[in-house]
């Protein structure tokens, strides 16, 4: 029989520097990309050793992991509320065009990272059922039924919404005029 290995001690989760260390990992994300979060950068930046960074999170995943549940968090509440109001689809939409460079940094770290990815997934799926319920609840409001699923008009709504989105970040704006024009038909 193997010993079982002792698992390491970690800071406590209420600790102002672990709050520090979040806030900064998060301006670094949004700013220079997830690339620039390293436990040297993050030590020098606030005047810490390098091993407190791994104090409070074993690994930079762990710690990334971290930033997303603290951004999802401040949404998560805001959006529940915005998609209870008598407009849901326009809220959808909304969401849709929010492109943020820390989303992409996400979507990318979730495509090398298992724990990242599963962590991306749970939050992507919790926010498309809620919006689905409010696509319901909305047609039901109206007395609609509806013929296609409310998980499909949810998806396609941010969908197409996302994509103008990026494209216009890209400045790539051919046939946007028209497609807007639709969706808001």
């Amino acid at each position: 029989m193997r010993a079982k290995k002792p698992t390491r001690r970690l800071g406590v989760e209420n600790s102002e520097t672990r709050a520090q260390l979040i806030r900064l990992a998060a301006r670094l994300i949004r700013d220079e990309g997830c690339a620039a979060v390293t436990a040297r950068r993050l030590a020098e930046d606030l005047g810490l050793k390098r091993q407190i960074v791994h104090y409070y999170f074993g690994t930079i995943e762990d710690l990334i992991i971290a930033v997303i549940r603290r951004s999802v968090g401040k949404l998560h509440e805001r959006v529940r509320q915005e998609l209870e109001s008598d407009e849901p689809l326009r809220v959808i939409w909304q969401l849709g065009n929010i492109v943020t460079t820390a989303l992409f940094e996400f979507s990318a770290m979730a495509m090398r990272s298992k724990a990242i990815k599963v962590e991306m997934k749970h939050y992507m799926d919790e926010f498309r059922r809620m919006q689905a319920q409010a696509v319901t609840r909305h047609l039901e409001l109206r007395g609609i039924t509806p013929t296609i699923s409310p998980l499909a008009t949810a998806f396609v709504i941010n969908s197409v919404a996302h994509t103008l989105a990026v494209e216009k970040a890209l400045d790539v704006t051919e046939g946007h005029v028209e497609t807007e024009a639709l969706m808001e038909d």
